[in-house]
């Protein structure tokens, strides 16, 4: 559980550098550098941006099943930009988030305004050459959500919205009291019906990832470093690489009866006769292949001899 993740960066965000260079403005490069004082050490305590950025990796992925895509988008957390909470870069968009925890906010209120935080950000961006940047503020209420869009600043209105992400104390209750977020979570389940402690695994799991690396780094790379930091608690088979089974074991199993199985999940799991189950490690695994093989080897025509070869 304390192993360490070490993920490639992938762009680097603004520096101070850039900002001078599209603002010519001494004063505004100050306001950031003071913006993100205390730097990475701020982030460890802010479980709502480490649970958000966990569930944007499992909604990015889910929306990839099934569907030829372009390169991964890359993400990062705690970045040195004005809107600086979560970054979220695509090679036709790029989005920048805020998070907010809390009750109450207003747009021009603070040190650091959400409508001058948002303005700068976009401008910046645009100086940069990033394709179709947007600045979104994500609160845990839907009335200050509501709120918040209906009086948004006309300036920023053009590229700005507000988004919704719950907070709970736990990750159960947020995974209890949040049918919303089942959807892309269950697609990163081993089954096809997870249980609710199932969709807290696969949020935990790609939290926990995520709250390692520093810097922008590929979905992908999240995905692959969950796998690896509880192996064989999430769905990778499927996603990244298709599901093949071998020929012969197929023809075995497809002729026993009363057996059904499924690996859409990218797990083996069956269910016969009253009884089921998922196999322990994933299809593309070679404890699988193992199994594969010794069903070719056995050739069990009933369930019961074929459940007598399960490991």
């Amino acid at each position: 559980m304390n192993q360490s993740l070490q993920l490639p960066a992938v762009t680097p965000t603004s520096s101070s550098a850039s900002i001078l260079a599209c603002f010519q403005d001494d004063k505004i490069v100050r306001y950031a550098a003071n913006k993100h004082r205390g730097g990475s050490s701020g982030k460890k305590g802010s479980r709502y941006e480490d649970v958000f950025i966990g569930y944007k990796v499992a909604e990015i992925v889910a929306s990839r099943v099934g569907a030829p895509a372009d390169a991964w988008p890359s993400i990062a957390g705690q970045t040195e930009e004005f809107v600086d909470d979560a970054l979220i870069r695509r090679q036709d968009r790029v989005q920048y988030f805020q998070l907010k925890n809390v009750q109450s906010i207003t747009w021009t209120g603070g040190d650091h305004p959400l409508e001058t935080d948002f303005s700068l950000q976009y401008r910046l961006a645009c100086f940069q050459g990033h394709p179709s940047p947007t600045t979104t503020l994500v609160v845990p209420d839907l009335a200050l959500q509501a709120k918040l869009q209906a009086t948004m600043p006309a300036g920023i209105s053009g590229y700005s919205n507000v988004q919704f992400y719950p907070y709970t104390d736990t990750l159960n209750r947020l995974a209890l009291e949040n049918a919303s977020l089942h959807g892309a979570l269950g697609t990163l389940s081993r089954s096809r019906a997870p249980h609710i402690d199932e969709l807290v695994g696969v949020l935990w799991v790609l939290t926990a990832a995520g709250n390692n690396f520093t810097g922008e780094v590929s979905v992908e790379e999240v995905l692959h470093a969950a796998a690896r930091y509880i192996p064989n608690q999430l769905r990778t088979v499927g996603i990244t690489a298709p599901v093949v089974l071998r020929t012969a074991f197929v023809e075995i199993v497809d002729r026993i009866a009363g057996l059904k199985y499924d690996v859409s999940q990218g797990f083996f799991s069956w269910d016969a006769f009253g009884t089921s189950g998922i196999f322990d490690f994933d299809c593309a695994s070679s404890q699988f292949e193992d199994f594969q093989k010794l069903i070719e080897q056995e050739n069990p025509t009933t369930f019961e001899r074929f459940e007598e070869l399960l490991p």
